[in-house]
């Protein structure tokens, strides 16, 4: 999983144009075509951190509308089903391991749906090593402890998207729990709905977190490269990228 991970982040900016640099550097001869490999790597990440970019890719991966709860039909639902966004390790606040911002953002948002709708809660998530605390441990502790909503039952070995679907659908069927919420995040949630509905499960959307909530008019600020909307890009060009490989490996 480590190389697998490690690899993933070369693949990805600002570690991608800065090795196409580099090689541009030692390996390019031609100092025409040297220049030319240079400024697109600097320019690509110049426009990968303008907001205005964040929010093209945002449009294209975030398909799934915000759940409404009015319309809801909750009799054909039978759970809720949040999946865990990674960790911070040994907070030193909390002297522990806790969820990240994205994961606390989803138990937040799968205890109001869990308050609204009445559905049990299953909270999908595991850890990377065999030191770690699986990371459903923490996020029900969030959830029971400082939200008042009890999880009914805990997946604590999946590592990725596609594993949440396949270790979680062996939890429910023991239950015989068919149709379900799903919530993650809107950008993360065409990979995750794929996930799910390959394992068997019938899934309504319940995304979260949208980053292409603005409207279509932009201003100076959104054509100025920023480090936040860097970050933002570069996460969703790791979804896109995850989308394309889990299509090219399990359909």
């Amino acid at each position: 999983m480590f190389v697998r991970y490690l690899l993933k982040t070369l693949a990805l900016p600002p570690a991608i144009n800065i090795l196409v640099i580099f090689f541009a550097l030692i390996f390019i001869r031609r100092q025409g075509l040297k220049k030319t490999v240079i400024f697109i790597s600097i320019a690509s990440l110049a426009v990968l951190a303008m907001p205005i970019c964040t929010q093209y890719l945002a449009r294209q991966l975030e398909s799934f509308p915000a759940l409404n709860l009015e319309e809801l039909p909750v009799e054909e639902y039978q759970a809720i089903v949040i999946l865990g966004a990674g960790r911070q390790r040994t907070a030193p606040e909390y002297g522990r391991d806790i969820p990240s911002l994205l994961g606390l953002e989803r138990l937040r948002y799968g205890a109001m749906l869990h308050q609204k709708t009445g559905l049990p809660i299953l909270i999908s998530g595991g850890k990377w090593t065999l030191e770690e605390t699986p990371e459903t441990d923490f996020m029900r502790q969030i959830l029971e402890q400082e939200f008042s909503v009890p999880v009914m039952w805990q997946e604590r070995k999946s590592r990725t998207t596609w594993e949440n679907a396949q270790y979680s659908r062996q939890m429910a069927v023991g239950h015989g729990i068919d149709r379900i919420l799903l919530v993650t995040h809107a950008w993360h949630m065409p990979r995750a709905l794929y996930s799910f509905k390959k394992a068997g499960f019938s899934v309504k959307a319940a995304p979260l977190g949208f980053k292409s909530t603005r409207d279509e008019k932009s201003d100076l600020l959104d054509y100025i490269p920023q480090a936040q909307a860097l970050s933002a890009s570069t996460l969703l060009l790791h979804e896109a990228l995850g989308m394309i490989w889990y299509r090219l490996n399990n359909d």
